[in-house]
């Protein structure tokens, strides 16, 4: 059985009169490889319509893209904060909501590890440089987007480590943002050598999984990459 999985995007061009989703073809490509029909998530307007579609769809892919609205954990926007989109915000909030309901799975990727950790209870840097006290990697790397350009620490006995079977991997990234304080039940399976946390998921239950990283560019790249896909799309059947 190919499971079905909503990929969420980005509302694009950001005006009302134009506007649709866009989602990228390295995550919907991924996905396909490892056996899955994705589907790409339309910007609804109805909370029912929403929480409709996430019953008919086996698992959840909350993609990367803009920063979230910090009130939604309790703070002001700080002036490193970037572009927001609240429209997105609202429907991946609904989207999670229904797919905890229902027991499915979801992967969250780069801004999808901060809405998962933000939804369950979590916080996050609005913006590292400024921020997060400490020496900083570069988090915006300047490489291809296809290329590891800093390592990642894995914690043995995470689901990320089962999926990898290493506790140092080389991941791309492109992100000012990133898990503060990781929610309750969560817990951090993956931390860059600077102290930033780059994946979380937790321990039981239903998978749920979060990269701080973008794998979607990595797999055609590097074979070992599309273990993660694989292993999401096994949770999803």
């Amino acid at each position: 059985m190919q499971p079905l999985i909503g990929v969420t995007g980005y509302l694009h061009p950001y005006s009302r009169e134009v506007a649709g989703v866009f989602v990228g073809e390295g995550y919907t490509n991924a996905l396909a490889e490892a056996g899955a029909v994705p589907l790409a998530v339309p910007f609804l307007e109805k909370e029912e319509q929403v929480r409709a579609l996430a019953q008919k769809v086996d698992g959840l892919l909350l993609g990367g893209g803009v920063d979230m609205d910090p009130t939604l954990f309790g703070e002001q926007p700080v002036p490193g904060n970037g572009e927001m989109c609240p429209e997105r915000d609202w429907l991946e909030a609904i989207l999670f909501d229904e797919m905890q309901k229902q027991g499915k799975p979801v992967l969250g990727i780069c801004r999808g590890v901060q809405v998962i950790n933000i939804l369950l209870g979590g916080t996050i840097y609005q913006d590292l440089p400024s921020q997060k006290e400490g020496a900083l990697f570069q988090h915006s790397q300047k490489a291809p987007r296809w290329f590891g350009a800093h390592h990642v620490n894995v914690k043995e006995g995470t689901k990320l480590h089962e999926i990898f079977g290493a506790t140092r991997i080389r991941t791309n990234t492109y992100h000012h943002q990133a898990v503060r304080d990781a929610a309750p039940g969560l817990i951090v399976s993956g931390v860059a050598d600077d102290g930033v946390i780059e994946a979380i998921e937790r321990p039981h239950g239903p998978f749920l999984l979060g990269v701080q990283w973008h794998p979607e560019n990595m797999w055609r790249k590097d074979a070992t990459v599309l273990r993660l896909f694989e292993a999401f799309v096994a949770a999803c059947k």
